[in-house]
């Protein structure tokens, strides 16, 4: 596995310097921006802002930012015209004339939103654990708790969604734990959604994220350049970058390529 921006850029040049049209996904926290111990503090700084900015008025590249966060929270973040947002892990999509909503996930809200309510209660009195509901997922962050914590926290979430029945399942994450409807949709399911309906010549796909979430993308993307970012345990993806300000060296150098 290839762990040098330069090294990436050197072997994968011909292959973006040939596509006709690149289409480009990015996770966000970990990714495009580092995580923080706050879920609700992480922005791109001014100079990722200027790159995610001449990227989407580039007509050969098209940029998707998908992530586990609602999609309200994940534009309010960016703001950007011109670029696709996947908010809850791809279950809801809007951007460059495409809309979509995943309808067993929808048609949950209503339930996953009582749970959280529930999860509340049971685990107020755990402090720096935090229940949030984003509509068509919910995370339970503990990242800002006490690391003894956390087998308390798993418990009630475990508890939590055996109780609302065999519709919802637990994912855990980096000192997250993600409750979502069963269904057979994830990054990887968003990703081929999203280049199916792009229209236009086939694309080479980039695909840049840090989660185990994003494995189910690099997993589907057999002819893409996939870069997973962060520590490597084991990844489908092809390539390494080891945090998000060699991500953006990696995004200024696409964007200078495309101009």
């Amino acid at each position: 596995m290839l762990e040098s921006l330069s090294q990436i850029t050197t072997e994968v040049e011909h292959r973006i310097g040939n596509a006709g049209r690149i289409s480009l996904f990015l996770d966000f926290d970990g990714t495009l921006v580092p995580i923080e111990a706050d879920p609700r503090s992480p922005r791109p700084d001014q100079s990722t802002m200027d790159t995610l900015q001449a990227l989407s008025e580039q007509d050969s590249v098209v940029t998707t930012i998908i992530s586990g966060r609602a999609i309200e929270d994940l534009y309010s973040r960016i703001r950007l015209n011109g670029l696709i947002y996947a908010g809850n892990h791809g279950r809801e999509i809007f951007g460059r004339n495409l809309r979509f909503v995943e309808p067993v996930a929808f048609a949950q809200q209503k339930k996953l939103e009582l749970l959280c309510e529930e999860l509340r209660t049971s685990l107020e009195p755990l402090d720096g654990v935090n229940v949030e509901f984003k509509g068509l997922t919910a995370t339970v962050h503990f990242r800002q708790a006490a690391e003894s914590c956390r087998p308390e926290v798993e418990a009630a979430v475990h508890a939590a969604a055996a109780n609302a029945g065999a519709a919802l399942q637990v994912n855990s994450g980096r000192k997250v734990f993600e409750i979502a409807p069963r269904t057979g949709w994830n990054k990887g399911a968003a990703v081929r959604w999203i280049n199916r309906n792009l229209g236009g010549d086939p694309a080479l796909t980039i695909y840049l994220g840090d989660d185990t979430s994003d494995e189910d993308a690099f997993r589907v993307l057999d002819d893409a350049i996939t870069i997973k970012v962060g520590s490597v345990l084991a990844t489908s993806a092809r390539y390494r970058l080891p945090d998000p300000t060699a991500v953006h060296q990696f995004l200024l150098w696409l964007a200078i390529r495309k101009s």
